[in-house]
């Protein structure tokens, strides 16, 4: 499943919010811990984390232009999640740590 699926099936199941495919934006960054913004991914959850690690961000603005971001911690070697951040208009929704 791409990232883009996850992204559009997720904002379906937990938001109940149809996201056509072609709308939504990816970028992935590299990140050592002091560069990373604490509403992404804050200090006590860090350190769980590798350093530096690779943060993947999937963007949506829906109808009322509240944007909507997933950022997704993967390991660069197996791809398998490690971190998982929801961020609605600027504020943190959720969150699930998977190590």
């Amino acid at each position: 499943m791409s990232h883009i699926d996850w992204f559009v099936e997720k904002m379906k199941s937990e938001f109940n919010m149809e996201v056509p495919h072609d709308e939504v934006g990816y970028e992935a960054y590299e990140f050592y811990h002091d560069e990373i913004d604490e509403l992404l991914v804050p200090a006590e959850h860090l350190e769980k984390l590798p350093n530096p690690l690779l943060l993947e961000a999937l963007m949506y603005v829906d109808a009322e232009g509240y944007e909507w971001i997933a950022g997704v911690v993967v390991n660069e070697e197996t791809r398998k999640k490690l971190y998982e951040v929801w961020v609605k208009d600027g504020k943190q929704i959720s969150y699930k740590i998977y190590v």
